[in-house]
């Protein structure tokens, strides 16, 4: 036997008061007790019960091992009962990794409804744009990133939210011309583009391009870290700029921002859940069907919006 489970036969003679008892609790003979007492007075080299005819009590050595020994068995009976938890999925860690536009506003509800049935997980949130945040996947800092490029197919993935790029403007902005093709008006305006590294920026500049928009020709002002910079520019009246429809809804409704509009130019994107197998802690796999459910029945309520209207 272990030096461990010599320490819990020493517990269990110390609560009996006899070897007899302890091993007849223990379903042990009575020389297999004696034998880890032996080993255990022999390790420490003192004595650690005092015997009589009557049965055994601690000596001062043996009390300090008894409330020692109580210490770690009850450290191990909590981790056996942590590691449980984590097994079944009601205790653990998750790190995501998600680009600004889901980690800012479309994943808050959904961790908070899945941390109201999982009160024992808890949940670390690491944002940046899309490039960055695929690059802590591939190196391994994340389990699990939501990301609003499409990933390579190699990668275990799921399409989670569609979104919408618009254009948007300061309700007093005015554009100097407006031809009916986008290619003679939209160089001519003052843009604020987020970094190349974000997913906003690679759809909107690809759908510049697919129109014959040399995007190294764009008028652009500000290049900023941050869909909120963006959108403080925009109010600011620096310029205009393609933002997620999710990231300007509030000021879209209010009126303080306007889109300009785009005939012909519909931008979209998808979002991505991003995943690596096997998926541990247990919580990681309850969060990733969480997750997949959750965009799954939210796809279906906007497609039957879409149809309503």
């Amino acid at each position: 036997m272990s030096y461990i489970q010599s320490l819990t036969v020493f517990l269990h003679v110390a609560e009996e008061g006899s070897f007899s008892a302890a091993a007849k609790k223990l379903d042990l003979t009575q020389p297999t007790v004696s034998f880890h007492i032996d080993n255990l007075e022999k390790i420490f080299g003192c004595p650690l019960f005092i015997r009589t005819s009557k049965g055994v009590s601690l000596t001062i050595y043996g009390e300090k091992l008894y409330d020692t020994s109580r210490t770690i068995n009850n450290l191990i009976d909590s981790t056996h009962h942590e590691i449980q938890a984590m097994a079944r999925g009601s205790a653990g860690q998750i790190i995501l990794g998600a680009s600004t536009i889901p980690a800012d506003y479309i994943l808050p509800p959904i961790l908070a409804e899945f941390l109201s049935r999982h009160a024992g997980v808890t949940i670390s949130l690491i944002t940046g744009d899309s490039h960055t945040i695929l690059d802590k996947f591939n190196s391994g800092e994340i389990p699990i990133a939501v990301i609003g490029t499409k990933p390579e197919d190699s990668l275990v993935s799921y399409p989670l939210w569609s979104d919408n790029l618009v254009l948007a403007a300061h309700p007093d902005f005015q554009l100097t011309s407006h031809g009916p093709a986008e290619k003679d008006w939209l160089p001519t305006l003052p843009f604020i583009l987020r970094k190349k590294s974000s997913g906003t920026a690679s759809a909107a500049l690809n759908a510049l391009t697919r129109l014959g928009i040399d995007p190294d020709k764009l008028n652009v002002v500000i290049e900023a870290g941050s869909n909120q910079a963006v959108k403080a520019a925009i109010l600011n009246k620096i310029g205009v700029g393609f933002i997620s429809s999710w990231a300007i809804e509030t000021e879209l409704t209010s009126g303080r921002l306007i889109t300009l509009p785009l005939p012909g130019l519909a931008i979209e994107r998808r979002f991505y859940a991003v995943g690596r197998e096997p998926m541990r802690p247990a919580c990681l796999e309850l969060f990733w069907r969480f997750l997949i459910a959750t965009a799954s029945t939210k796809t279906q309520s906007q497609a039957i919006e879409s149809k309503e209207t």
